[in-house]
């Protein structure tokens, strides 16, 4: 049973409350939509590559992301006393960033493989599929354990409202550092690394080709900018806003470290809708390739 509590102060000014009523809505209404959508279309996608394995769990972690945002909607309108419910919806909440987090990092680094060592890509080809799903599973269940070992950091006790954490209950310094640095350093400059590789590759080879191949070069230079950015946009403040609570004794910061940290998790969240974009090109090339060979 969810308890509300609608006369406690929060730990934000009312402006940011009314943002996040409206800001939470949209997200859900977009995302909810949109992953729905694509739910359906690639449940009829005839053939799978590896590239649909990546993109079926991506889209998992989003929708499951956006199930849950009407708990933070709600939140937004009337605050819930800490809770093991709460507890449930931190864990989810970063479960699904996370596993966004490697999922993208892993697509990265196919992507990269693909366009640096062609000739290796075709040996692999055959087990593609399998290294894929075997991945994406190593991936959740990564996740899943990183979860259960460190509930205690998640406990209502623990707890100010039922998406923030009081200040002065740390997390524990390896769940800290494993946040911090194997959940956004070392895919940031994972993605990073990839992506600009790729972009040179592809603007290198612009010299040799021409018309259609070109263009298409181009595009696909331009979604792999657009997809780097967006990752270091949307996972940036929220790791930034976790420094800063882990960092800050001083309780007068209290107001402005919730308020960053609610912000840059609804950064984290749109994720979910800009993820959508992905699917859309991917589904769009299906389409293209099914039409032709019929």
């Amino acid at each position: 049973m969810i308890d509300f509590n609608c006369s406690s102060p929060m730990n934000h000014t009312d402006a940011l409350r009314q943002f996040e009523r409206v800001a939470y809505i949209l997200v859900f209404i977009v995302s909810f939509s949109f992953n729905v959508t694509a739910l359906y279309i690639f449940c009829h996608i005839k053939c799978w590559t590896d590239t649909h394995i990546y993109m079926i769990n991506l889209l998992a972690a989003d929708f499951l992301a956006s199930v849950f945002l009407p708990f933070r909607i709600l939140e937004a309108f009337c605050p819930i006393n800490p809770s093991l419910l709460c507890s449930f919806l931190l864990c989810t909440q970063y479960s699904n960033m996370y596993c966004s987090i490697f999922i993208i990092t892993a697509i990265s680094i196919h992507r990269f493989i693909s366009v640096r060592f062609p000739f290796l890509t075709k040996a692999l080809a055959p087990k593609s599929r399998i290294i894929a799903i075997t991945e994406c599973i190593i991936i959740w269940v990564i996740i899943v354990v990183i979860c259960t070992c460190n509930y205690e950091d998640l406990l209502p006790e623990k707890l100010e409202s039922c998406y923030d954490r009081k200040l002065r209950k740390k997390l524990k310094l390896h769940f800290f550092l494993l946040l911090e640095i194997l959940g956004y350093l070392i895919p940031v400059v994972i993605v990073i690394f990839c992506s600009t590789q790729i972009i040179y590759i592809l603007v290198r080879s612009l010299r040799h080709v021409e018309g259609r191949d070109r263009v298409e070069r181009k595009r696909i230079a331009a979604v792999i900018t657009a997809n780097m950015f967006t990752f270091i946009v949307c996972f940036t403040p929220v790791h930034i806003g976790l420094l800063l609570q882990y960092l800050s004794d001083d309780e007068s910061d209290k107001t402005f470290i919730h308020g960053f940290l609610d912000v840059a998790e609804w950064i984290a969240t749109t994720n979910c809708c800009l993820d959508s974009i992905g699917y859309y090109f991917l589904l769009k090339r299906v389409h293209k390739r099914e039409q032709s060979s019929n």
